[in-house]
């Protein structure tokens, strides 16, 4: 059984708690990625998604560049080692149900892996050879 380690998206991109919505969703466009881990003074402190710009900010009406990260991250980071299987990420994922999980070494975040990276690896193993 392949590992998550291969899937994974690095090194992982973050962007420090004090930015605003606006500062995030233009690092996320110019990364093409999905989400970003929220570093504090000592690590991360959570995680903010394309879904939860969308949801609470744009949803919400606000200003993007008015909405620090910290009232809209989710503050707990939900992660599993990089040895594990794509079905026990996908497990994970459906259970709590996100898109993005933090993949970790030693209990230190190494990557990010999301729904993307789950579907995009199994149409890849499904193409005609």
């Amino acid at each position: 059984m392949e590992s998550i380690e291969s899937q994974m998206t690095t090194p992982v991109i973050s962007i420090y708690f004090e930015a605003n919505a606006k500062e995030a969703a233009q690092l996320m466009k110019e990364k093409r990625i999905g989400s970003l881990l929220i570093k504090g003074y000592e690590g991360y402190v959570g995680i903010v998604s394309e879904k939860d710009l969308v949801y609470k900010v744009v949803g919400e009406g606000l200003v993007s560049n008015t909405v620090p990260l910290s009232s809209i991250m989710t503050e707990s980071i939900l992660s599993i080692e990089k040895t594990a299987s794509s079905s026990e990420a996908s497990i994970l994922m459906l259970e709590y149900k996100i898109n993005h999980l933090a993949i970790t070494e030693n209990d230190d975040i190494v990557g990010i892996l999301s729904i993307k990276d789950l579907v995009h690896t199994k149409e890849k193993k499904n193409l005609p050879k």
